[in-house]
């Protein structure tokens, strides 16, 4: 009897996945728990396993084609099997220009909007009028997966002609794809971002004396300001605020396929030297692509370096569900004022952007003077 193979949910941000491979081809036989096919998440690529045995009757999403969560991806069945009834009605392709009909499939027969709260709660921080917006629950309920899809397909202004020269248009497709979306969620949270100058001429010293980064150092102050100010490390989960005992760090890394956030999971049980060897870990892991679900999975504070490509200073996006993200600009040599002397020291920025809705100004900026003032006297870190 023939099944849907439909695309799971790999990771808990996950909203759709972009199918970047197929593994086995339509008539091939495949046994249950065999490689399948190939899915960019949110968080890394995936090789996801088949859930049935049989042939690969038909496959519906082709290569670099998202799905959402739960979709449909493929049939397998007995070969020669009859499985239309598997694949239903085709849905109606959805005017582009025609906002009246958008009206008319997002609402009630009231006339009132129906959305269920997470969506209600997105669309008056991004200013989307919920009438606009499709909705694919039950009834047209209108959910905030629809509203990435509006944000997506609603009809921008058109650019000037290329009266200059040739352009190229190309898809957004895979992991830029991915991060765009996420941004998109990203930018409907109020954010501020406050900033401290640090010298880390003490820290760069005991960096090289100790061969540890300036990363592990650093995560290991954000975990040890965590445990003084533990909202940080807090969701905003609907209406209510959400605080996690373990201290999930996520670190970016320049990956050859775009920016990727390995985790390092429970960073405060851990000591620097175990940080250090399992920041190098996940490092080589997200390089050579072989980062598992689970190394990139259950985040709740990033740390991000643009400082290594020569950035003095940046304000860095916080990665939803996350409340906050530290960033680090590069390391100069800098005069600076030392009991009325000039002296040259190394400094360096944090930016810590936080989100504003329930973490206040007065608990952001303390936080950072604490991670500021132990990266200053990095022996307290040993």
């Amino acid at each position: 009897m023939a099944v849907k193979v439909l695309m799971p949910r790999l990771t808990d941000t996950m909203l759709q996945g972009v199918i970047s491979d197929w593994i086995k081809h339509e008539g091939d036989d495949v046994r249950e728990g065999e490689p399948l096919y190939i899915v960019e998440t949110d968080k890394a690529s995936v090789e996801v396993t088949s859930s049935a045995t049989g042939v690969l009757l038909k496959i519906l999403v082709r290569q670099g084609e998202a799905m959402e969560v739960g979709g449909t991806v493929a049939i397998i069945g007995v070969r020669g099997e009859d499985y239309s009834a598997l694949l239903g009605p085709a849905p109606s392709p959805m005017p582009k220009n025609k906002q009246e009909e958008r009206t008319r499939e997002a609402q009630a027969p009231s006339g009132k909007v129906l959305a269920s709260p997470a969506a209600k709660r997105r669309a008056r921080e991004a200013d989307i009028d919920l009438r606009l917006v499709r909705g694919s629950g039950e009834g047209g309920l209108i959910t905030e997966k629809d509203l990435l899809v509006y944000l997506e397909t609603k009809p921008a202004a058109h650019p000037p002609s290329a009266k200059y020269g040739e352009e190229e248009s190309i898809p957004l497709a895979g992991i830029t794809k991915v991060m765009c979306e996420r941004m998109t969620l990203s930018a409907a949270i109020p954010q501020v971002t406050t900033v401290a100058e640090t010298d880390a001429s003490d820290l760069l010293e005991l960096s090289r004396e100790k061969g540890i980064s300036i990363t592990t150092f650093i995560v290991r102050a954000v975990v040890e300001g965590i445990k003084l100010y533990p909202l940080m490390n807090s969701s905003l989960e609907g209406d209510r605020i959400v605080h996690k005992a373990y201290h999930n760090i996520g670190v970016s890394v320049a990956a050859p396929r775009g920016l990727i956030v390995p985790v390092l999971h429970r960073a405060e049980s851990k000591n620097l030297t175990q940080l250090a060897g399992e920041l190098r870990e996940l490092a080589t892991k997200a390089r050579e692509n072989r980062l598992g679900i689970e190394d990139v999975s259950g985040g709740t504070f990033t740390v991000t370096n643009s400082g290594v490509f020569g950035s003095l200073f940046f304000t860095p996006r916080i990665n939803p569900p996350e409340s906050a993200i530290l960033g680090m600009g590069k390391i100069m040599k800098q005069p600076v004022v030392r009991e009325d002397q000039i002296v040259i020291r190394s400094m360096i920025y944090l930016s810590l952007t936080y989100d504003h809705r329930h973490i206040d100004g007065k608990t952001a900026v303390t936080f950072l003077q604490e991670v500021k003032k132990a990266l200053e006297t990095p022996k307290v870190l040993l």
